[in-house]
């Protein structure tokens, strides 16, 4: 997986006072070093910058964070050097306008220079995080502020986080600047401004690997990529249905294969029904899948023995050709559609049982703690088991939901939309990440317009038709649940359900939870279930 980032940039002219630049830059540099999240980022450092090297280091280098250190002269710019190296100002306003351009993938731009804060503000109009100095700010205070802000970010906290974590390094080493850096976040109510030069992706299925269409979700991401480096892992990647779990499933994945560990996938939708009969069934597909994955030649019927049930069987194949000796790496299975199972309830409590097993007997055998696991479902079983039986109790926990206005924002100008494309679609939609996508590629690929995606939304002829009338088919299935979602279409308050209940429909991602109850997830889902449903 392509490593983030962080892009050192430093100027100290030969005829300004000098500046402790290279021990600042050890010190993040150490930060990384000392990080467990370290093979995540990428560190590149440049000093003595002109005004000719910024553009073409911005260009190759491809940042996601931009660093610099240095002089700063208020509204007047940032100082650079000459060809002389002497000073030389960089302008604010051209600045602002090399950021507007290169936007692409940058996340946060840090200026660690006196009086910076005018270059922040400008340049926040077109960067979602940028960092500034509201006055000038010693040798001493600047260094303790990277050393908290990029051992925060390295450890992967949000922007937001590592900066009060900065500012509190500052405080704990008792230095009187502690308010002097400032944090900017982009105004999202400016029109976003086209990025260019990208082919536009259509919304189906997981976001590949590399694609410039794909919304990092942080923290999850950071929290699963971390999971995933520790033996006897074992991952819970819950969200509603087309949130986005496949998309950062491939990612984890991914990860896992760049750590060295052996990798496969199942996706339990393939799974043909007949296997869901009965346990030995499920558990030979499950072995000979994974073992044709790693060209295992043995089939798992060849050994299975009735006398050790079901179970100890599946345990005996992975121990005789997955988790033997002759290959140390360890084996990451990741199991998307996880909650088919829980229409199987002989399979469900078993294999669940078998799963919880698992990872528990990997905290002290050695052969076992190979074994990684990825759940990803959309809903959990309320059905009556033994807790201690349960793999959804254990492990590392990854929810995902809606994007943020800000991750719809930064979707939207990857498309080259216009903030009077996007209030309409947001209004409609939410930050339903499925939706959002496919209102966002249609408009930016010219085969729908504005008005007539909104006016026709809510209807089965409508751009988001397929995508409701599954939904009502599942509803319909069940009446009961059928007059819950009556009731909530027609109530603007939350309203509370019993857990069974709350779950089907929160898999099916049509409601969203607060404190008080549930709610009908966007006016999108409200309009069409309204007119269905005859309320």
């Amino acid at each position: 997986m392509d490593k983030k980032k962080v892009l050192l940039l430093s100027a100290n002219p030969s005829n300004t006072d000098r500046l402790r630049v290279e021990a600042e830059f050890r010190e993040i540099e150490a930060c990384c070093q000392k990080s467990s999240l370290r093979d995540r980022f990428a560190i590149v450092a440049k000093g003595a910058v002109r005004i000719d090297d910024l553009q073409p280091i911005l260009l190759q280098e491809v940042p996601r964070v931009v660093h610099f250190s240095g002089h700063g002269a208020a509204e007047n710019g940032l100082v650079l050097e000459n060809d002389a190296g002497d000073w030389q100002l960089a302008p604010t306003d051209a600045l602002a306008e090399l950021f507007r351009i290169l936007q692409n993938g940058i996340d946060c731009v840090v200026l660690n220079a006196c009086f910076s804060q005018v270059q922040a503000e400008a340049i926040a109009r077109y960067v979602p995080y940028v960092l500034g100095m509201n006055q000038a700010i010693g040798d001493v205070a600047a260094i303790e502020f990277a050393k908290g802000f990029y051992g925060a970010l390295f450890e992967g906290k949000s922007v937001k986080d590592a900066f009060e974590l900065g500012k509190n390094l500052i405080a704990l080493k008792n230095i009187p600047e502690v308010q002097t850096p400032v944090l900017l976040e982009r105004s999202y109510e400016r029109q976003v401004l086209p990025r260019v030069n990208l082919a536009i992706e259509e919304p189906e299925g997981a976001v590949r690997i590399g694609s410039q269409f794909y919304i990092p979700r942080s923290p999850q991401e950071e929290q699963a990529f971390k999971a995933i480096a520790m033996p006897h892992a074992l991952i819970r990647l819950k969200s509603p249905d087309r949130m986005g779990k496949s998309s950062l499933l491939v990612r984890v994945l991914e990860e896992a294969r760049q750590l060295g560990n052996r990798t496969t996938w199942l996706d339990l939708q393939k799974c043909d029904r007949k296997f869901f009969e009965n346990m030995d069934r499920f558990l030979q597909w499950f072995c000979a899948v994974i073992g044709r994955d790693f060209g295992v030649k043995a089939k798992p019927t060849d050994d299975w023995d009735e006398m050790f049930g079901a179970n100890g069987n599946c345990e005996e194949f992975f121990e005789r050709y997955l988790l033997n000796d002759d290959d140390d790496r360890p084996l990451v299975i990741a199991i998307e559609n996880l909650d088919r199972i829980f229409l199987h309830e002989a399979i469900e409590v078993d294999f669940c049982g078998l799963l919880r097993g698992w990872h528990e007997q990997g905290k002290h055998d050695k052969t076992w703690g190979k074994l990684r696991l990825v759940l990803a479902y959309s809903m959990e079983s309320f059905s009556t088991k033994d807790i201690n039986q349960s793999p959804f109790n254990v492990g590392t926990p990854i929810d995902l939901d809606e994007f943020t206005i800000a991750q719809v924002q930064e979707l939207a100008a990857l498309h080259g939309l216009s903030a009077a494309q996007i209030e309409p679609i947001a209004n409609l939609v939410g930050g339903h990440p499925y939706l959002v996508r496919m209102a966002f590629y249609n408009l930016a690929s010219g085969a729908n317009s504005l008005e007539p995606i909104i006016q026709g939304a809510a209807t089965e002829v409508g751009l988001f038709g397929k995508h409701l009338t599954t939904r009502l088919a599942k509803v319909e299935k069940d009446t009961h649940l059928t007059e819950v979602l009556r009731s909530l279409v027609n109530s603007q308050q939350p309203i509370r359900f019993d857990l069974a209940t709350t779950a089907k429909l929160d898999g099916m991602g049509l409601i969203l939870r607060t404190e008080t109850g549930v709610k009908i997830r966007n006016e999108l889902y409200r309009r069409y279930f309204q007119n269905r449903l005859g309320v």
